[in-house]
């Protein structure tokens, strides 16, 4: 007899940041407890194929599996199912949103059937699901009410995010966006994390824009900010977070590489917010983001933390001379934090680093996208009215 599930929360935030978040399937391992990655395979119209893989077992293997899911707005619905079945010999899922008088009832509907060979079959798989699904339901139902009770407290902010389709970048343009800030971010590379990020904000309300510019090309740099300019008609805030990085050791280190390294991470901060500052007004802030490690120093990273070392500098600078004109410019520096790029190691050096790396904070973790993006967004708001000219280290006290 095949397995059903039926799960269903309550969660007390407007429909709209519901379905946002829960649909932003790229920033599932932030959401859900269980999920270590999500990887975005491809998108055809509304559907999204991705791969999500689990946290390793005891045993220290990590299972993963590709899916597909289509979201339909006009009725609040989504489908999904597993294309990877793995030890299923289906698995086909429903979720439904309905608004009601205290929040959006959110629904899970799982219908299953286990492989005879699977070492569990359709009842021991139906305990476990209905188990698991309802912690995933009380971390979700916490983390969007979390969302909907700090408000939206960029209304009509107009942002710029360098490199906003990846990371902490993403996680920065999202979070804003559901502040109620209108976002512009840009990106060199097209791919599906270009697509879903577009697709996530035409869900979310307000003014966005995904654009093509490299932010270390002064040409390009002209044409975004001119977008800017034309689309939002000013800035309240631009945060320099494109930057490149390769580890090379010092002797192997070659003038192209210095060049690019230095153009990529100090000097398009330097394009961007130069470019910037006909948009900007009194109450605006500019915020870079930097690396905990250019204080620390780094093997085979001597290039990358003396340029984020020398961005402090600029901030220092900056935040004394535009002071005056009510501009307030910070500079946010991240730990280790868990991205795509971690998830896209082997999962053995994956799982290492993570071990290793939490090792070093006296949190006993890795720092999360959310983390550095709530830091950026108090700095961008009014409660951040009277800070200026400082580094702000987000990195678990390494």
């Amino acid at each position: 007899m095949a397995g059903h599930t039926d799960n269903a929360i309550v969660i007390d935030a407007p429909m709209d940041l519901v379905w946002s978040m829960t649909n932003d399937v790229a920033s599932w391992p932030r959401l859900f407890s269980e999920y270590a990655s999500a990887e975005i395979l491809g998108q055809d119209g509304d559907t999204v194929t991705f791969r999500l893989a689990l946290h390793p077992d005891e045993n220290g293997t990590v299972w993963s599996w590709v899916s597909e899911r289509t979201p339909d707005p006009a009725t609040r619905t989504v489908r999904a199912r597993r294309v990877e079945t793995g030890p299923f010999a289906y698995m086909n899922i429903r979720w439904e949103y309905e608004e009601q008088p205290d929040g959006v009832r959110m629904r899970w509907v799982q219908d299953f059937e286990m492989k005879p060979q699977a070492p569990i079959d359709d009842a021991g798989m139906t305990e476990r699901l209905n188990r698991n699904t309802a912690v995933q339901m009380r971390l979700i139902k916490a983390k969007v009410e979390a969302a909907a009770r700090a408000g939206r407290q960029l209304e009509g902010r107009r942002l710029l995010v360098t490199g906003g389709t990846r990371g902490i970048g993403r996680g920065i343009v999202l979070a804003a966006a559901r502040a109620g800030a209108n976002v512009v971010t840009c990106y060199r590379t097209p791919g599906p994390a270009v697509a879903s990020l577009e697709q996530e904000l035409a869900r979310t309300p307000g003014k966005h824009q995904v654009v093509r510019a490299d932010a270390a090309d002064a040409a390009d740099v002209g044409r975004l900010l001119a977008e800017c300019d034309a689309s939002l008609g000013g800035l309240d805030a631009v945060v320099n977070n494109a930057g490149t990085f390769r580890p090379k050791p010092y002797a192997d280190l070659d003038d192209a590489e210095w060049a690019a390294t230095l153009q990529g991470n100090l000097t398009a901060a330097h394009l961007v917010t130069r470019r910037a500052l006909p948009l900007l007004s009194a109450g605006s802030s500019v915020i870079n983001i930097g690396t905990t490690v250019a204080f620390l120093g780094m093997a085979g990273g001597v290039h990358y933390t003396a340029v984020k070392a020398a961005l402090v500098g600029m901030t220092r600078s900056l935040a004394r001379e535009l002071g005056p004109q009510g501009i307030r410019v910070n500079t946010v520096s991240p730990g280790r934090i868990a991205t795509e790029a971690l998830d896209e190691l082997p999962e053995e050096d994956a799982e290492r680093e993570r071990r290793v790396f939490s090792s070093f904070t006296a949190l006993g973790r890795l720092g999360t996208v959310d983390d550095i993006a709530d830091t950026v967004l108090f700095l961008i708001s009014d409660h951040a009215a009277y800070i200026t000219g400082q580094n702000i280290h987000v990195d678990g006290c390494v």
